[in-house]
């Protein structure tokens, strides 16, 4: 399904009835990444996936645009208020975003291998991204794709440990967003930053984060802890910055009783 929003397609997939919950994913990946959880998830809830802009199969705008903005479009567009809302990496990041511009349209916030907007952990680990720096000095596309395969679906463990097909499916969805010029339609930000404002989600909050995980985002899972009211921790073992694919029975378990308690 498809709808205009500020100007360009967003490209998005519903299923269920109830309490809505929207799903954002990692920038590694696109919507095909929940598709471990429509089914459990739709048992109990309104669920919608939205693939983000550049991502997948919607179209990045002609200028400025802000991902916050595009959410609350879609959630006005779609009639979701209030949602639980889980996001991913990347989709953490615009989760907090919005959590703290809009707060009130939140029931319950899952921050999954969060990123923080304003914070770069990232730096203090220069030797993760070598590879993928050496890759596209080299202008070999695939062996980035390949490269960051090894650093965000292996994580910490030896290369190749995660098997197909989710070997696959991460060089599709990660391959599929190299065309998108993202230069030509930058994102505006929040200001002041989110990692200046941890302390203002009022959302109930749960932090999920694979123990196989860079440790850039296990530092950015620390902080969430330290500075977020409400926030409590599942730690999911053998696993890295997307355990809802590793290890989706006990992912769907662990975030579907955050979501379904009281």
């Amino acid at each position: 399904m498809d709808l205009t929003i500020h100007g360009a397609r967003i490209h998005y997939e519903r299923a269920g009835a109830g309490l809505p919950v929207v799903f954002l994913h990692a920038a590694v990946a696109d919507l095909r990444m929940w598709q471990p959880q429509v089914a459990a998830f739709a048992k109990a809830f309104d669920v919608t996936r939205p693939d983000a802009r550049g991502f997948g199969k919607s179209e990045l705008p002609s200028t400025r645009w802000s991902p916050v903005a595009d959410l609350l479009g879609l959630m006005d567009e779609l009639g979701l208020k209030p949602v639980h809302l889980i996001g991913c990496s990347m989709g953490a990041r615009i989760a907090i975003d919005f959590a703290l511009e809009h707060g009130e349209r939140i029931s319950k916030l899952v921050l999954i291998g969060p990123g923080i907007g304003g914070a770069n952990f990232g730096e203090r680990y220069p030797e993760l991204g070598a590879d993928v720096d050496a890759a596209e000095k080299a202008g070999d596309m695939a062996a980035v794709n390949r490269a960051e395969m090894r650093m965000w679906l292996d994580g910490q463990r030896p290369e190749g440990y995660v098997k197909q097909p989710l070997r696959d499916l991460f060089l599709d969805m990660n391959g599929g967003n190299f065309d998108s010029d993202f230069d030509s339609a930058p994102e505006e930000a929040i200001d002041p930053p989110a990692v200046e404002r941890l302390h203002e989600i009022t959302a109930p909050t749960l932090v999920v984060v694979g123990d196989a995980d860079l440790p850039p985002v296990l530092d950015a899972v620390e902080l969430l802890m330290e500075k977020v009211p409400q926030a409590r921790k599942a730690v999911i073992h053998d696993a890295a910055h997307l355990p809802n694919l590793e290890h989706p029975e006990e992912f769907n378990r662990v975030v579907l009783d955050f979501l379904l308690a009281g």
